[in-house]
């Protein structure tokens, strides 16, 4: 910027701009709100990664949501690992070796946090249903034990209400769960897998849009629905592709006499090849290149 500024061979529009850009960079109040922004962007990342894992059930999503707002309110009087670093650039007066000018901050530090807690709290999955199942997530069990006797009994009444399954086997589950740390209780053991079932977000769904584009392409547009179905149930609920052993369905495939992946030619089969264009395997390694190299030629083919 200092270079374009002093450039003669600029005009004076254009060294102007890199002037005022240059003045921009270099003030302590654009240092200091970088430095709260990249804070702030730090804890968000960390919970937008938190909310998008498929293991996140809705007691962690509202339990992360509520520890990102308090690590927010603590950067209102604390501040964080960027922020520090800009407070000790501006006593030094320059940031990693470019010399600051003083300057006023143009965002509010305060408003904006307590603007971006706001929004988080808006955000909180629904209160009613939270409250019902929180009692499930044993970190939010009080510490005594006069506390932890009755502690959420209401709450596992009105759940077990609401999935229609036994409501006084379900508290007294819940009761031997807190106070007898006993866990296999038929009626305890649908409640919590029915409470791992209410999503957090729609990044399960995101995803599933994201599989259906990336399978139902213009190229491979004659899929019929059950098989579409077929292939994205995998896509989205399989196991990873390292964990599938693709060998005997390659066989499988080859010995029916269909069109090998790497086939020059498309259309009618040539009976006198045996099996189509590209010609019978030459040995086993073809067969652990077209699977291993090659994955993708598998979904063309229909698996």
């Amino acid at each position: 910027m200092k270079k374009g500024a002093e450039d003669e061979s600029r005009s004076d529009v254009k060294r102007k701009k890199f002037s005022g850009l240059l003045n921009r960079l270099t003030c302590t109040g654009f240092v200091n709100d970088l430095a709260t922004i990249k804070d702030v962007l730090r804890e968000l990342q960390s919970l937008s990664l938190k909310l998008q894992n498929r293991s996140t059930s809705l007691m962690d999503a509202t339990r992360e949501i509520k520890m990102t707002i308090e690590v927010l309110k603590a950067f209102k009087i604390t501040p964080g690992k960027s922020m520090e670093k800009a407070e000790e650039a501006l006593k030094v007066g320059e940031f990693k070796r470019v010399p600051l000018h003083s300057s006023k901050e143009n965002v509010n530090r305060l408003r904006f946090l307590q603007a971006i807690i706001d929004s988080l709290s808006s955000r909180m999955p629904d209160t009613k249903l939270t409250k019902i199942i929180t009692p499930l997530d044993p970190l939010s069990w009080p510490k005594s034990r006069e506390s932890l006797i009755l502690f959420g009994e209401k709450e596992i009444h009105d759940l077990a209400k609401m999935l229609e399954v036994p409501s006084r086997e379900a508290v007294e589950d819940f009761r031997n769960w807190k106070l007898n740390n006993d866990q296999n209780g038929k009626v305890l053991k649908k409640l919590l897998t029915a409470s791992k079932i209410y999503l957090a977000s729609s990044s399960e769904c995101e995803r599933g849009f994201s599989v259906l584009n990336a399978t139902a392409t213009d190229a491979r547009n004659r899929l019929r629905v059950r098989s579409l179905s077929a292939v994205l149930f995998i896509d989205i609920n399989g196991p990873p592709l390292k964990m599938f052993d693709v060998y005997p369905y390659i066989q499988s495939w080859l010995r029916e006499k269909h069109c090998l992946s790497t086939a020059s030619k498309t259309g009618r089969r040539d009976k006198s090849a045996g099996v189509g264009w590209g010609g019978p395997p030459k040995s086993f390694d073809t067969i652990r290149t077209l699977g291993t190299a090659h994955p993708q030629h598998l979904n063309k083919q229909g698996f």
